[in-house]
């Protein structure tokens, strides 16, 4: 839906969290009368809340049910709401329109917003993407799933020549009048069990990034992404192709993808039906073949907006990877250590022990576990079996994974990450690497995947007497 004036209209914000208060501010700055309710109390809400009702917000935390039966205009959910949370059954039950943040967040971006999702990768090419921006001399920020709530960054949009936004599924439920100028679809695999009856469901949120959109040209997706039949049948693809990209080692990469890693490792431009090298792999700052795809994924995205490749190129090998993405924490005793704490799905987890495999000849020491999102790990069992030493379980999943994969590797369980590292300290050799790839959301133990990596530097730190 297409959100209207809310100047003197009250809008409703359904949680307090970082995207709740950034659509309660705006909001406000927009002249609305806000009222924003929370189930939940902590010190961080409690300091949101007051600084909330500074401004003039009605904050109410703790908030129950039968607690509040005021009407308004508008609501605005914010995406971490699931439709079984006390909030969701309230959003349910309103008469009014309910937007999702993202939604709301758009129509008050003054610069076009360039969208990217999928399943793993969307920080990482969210990040490429705005480097190369500003390296083409764009004002860009980077926005959505990362930290910077859209509804934040569209109170910054004015003067910026481009917004580009991480978006998730959660993010895409309502977000009917979302539609950005350009956006990359990249890989779609098996996560949030917990929140979608089956994988079709999961592709359909997914697909919401491109519903407005009218140029297929301007859409960036991954090869087999388009060729799922729930994609490849989408409206706006009998207009024409979207601009592909290919998974690495596709044999049929010249043919169908507009970017590619060639057969010498080469990311590689095609036009005319030949495939021009740009520059190696081996160049790049990043490494692992997901990432190799991510940069083909952002080289895309940058074309689709309509930014010449010859701008952004040079700025591809200075790239530097942002934390908690195969992050080296150190290395004692050539032993390296790993921080992959925004691995949360299994596949994520799969890339990180290629990664890791491919650059050293030792073993891998596996730390995983966290909040059960019911995905299938059964696809990791012959990596597992091909590189992993030790495998140490945390959080919710431990029972699960210890029983799915004992037979293949060696498991043991534990109940904090401090006792992980101790043990698995002790039992790294010279030319292994300790890696932290949970591949499960954080929630069980952290307040979000940041902790988790940052506690996992801290324990090493505190182990090996860094």
């Amino acid at each position: 839906m297409v959100v209207g004036p809310v100047e003197n209209k009250h809008v409703l914000v359904l949680g307090a969290g970082i995207s709740g208060v950034a659509a309660a501010e705006l909001a406000l700055q927009s002249g609305a009368r806000v009222t924003v309710l929370d189930g939940f109390t902590n010190a961080t809400l409690v300091e949101r809340a007051s600084r909330l009702s500074n401004r003039g917000a009605t904050v109410h935390l703790e908030w129950a049910a039968e607690t509040w039966r005021e009407s308004a205009d508008v609501a605005v959910l914010s995406p971490g709401i699931g439709p079984d949370n006390v909030l969701g059954r309230l959003a349910q039950s309103l008469s009014c329109p309910v937007l999702g943040e993202l939604e709301f967040g758009f129509a008050y971006c003054a610069c076009p917003v360039l969208a990217v999702t999928g399943t793993n990768g969307k920080t990482t090419t969210v990040e490429l993407a705005v480097h190369l921006l500003k390296g083409a001399g764009c004002k860009v920020i980077g926005a959505g799933n990362i930290g910077l709530p859209l509804s934040e960054a569209a109170r910054k949009s004015a003067g910026l020549d481009y917004i580009v936004a991480e978006v998730s599924s959660f993010q895409l439920e309502r977000a009917d009048g979302f539609a950005p100028l350009a956006a990359a679809v990249l890989n779609i695999t098996d996560d949030h069990g917990d929140r979608y009856e089956n994988f079709d469901s999961y592709l359909e949120a997914k697909m919401q990034v491109i519903a407005n959109m009218r140029n297929p040209r301007r859409v960036v997706m991954r090869n087999d992404v388009h060729a799922l039949p729930g994609v490849r049948a989408h409206p706006l693809f009998s207009q024409g192709r979207p601009m592909c990209f290919a998974p690495v080692g596709d044999d049929n990469a010249p043919i169908d993808s507009d970017y590619l890693v060639d057969s010498t490792g080469h990311l590689a431009w095609r036009r005319n039906g030949t495939a021009e090298p740009l520059l190696h792999r081996n160049e790049l700052r990043l490494q692992g073949t997901h990432n190799a795809e991510n940069a083909l994924a952002a080289l895309a995205l940058c074309e689709a907006a309509g930014v010449t490749l010859g701008a952004v190129l040079p700025h591809l090998r200075t790239f530097a990877p942002s934390a908690h993405r195969l992050e080296l924490v150190t290395a004692h005793n050539r032993v390296r250590y790993i921080n992959d704490s925004k691995s949360t799905n299994p596949d994520a987890m799969v890339q990180a022990l290629r990664t890791c495999a491919a650059s050293r000849k030792g073993r891998i020491l596996l730390i995983a576990g966290g909040r059960d999102k019911r995905m299938n790990f059964k696809p990791v069992i012959p990596y597992l079996e091909a590189h992993v030493k030790h495998v140490y379980l945390m959080g919710e999943t431990r029972s699960t994974l210890a029983s799915l994969w004992s037979p293949h590797v060696a498991c043991r369980m534990y109940a904090s990450l401090s006792a992980i590292v101790d043990d698995a300290v002790d039992d790294a050799e010279p030319g292994d690497t300790v890696l932290l790839s949970p591949g499960c959301a954080s929630h069980d133990m952290f307040s979000d995947y940041t902790q988790r990596g940052n506690s996992f530097a801290q324990e090493i730190r505190r182990r090996i007497g860094e």
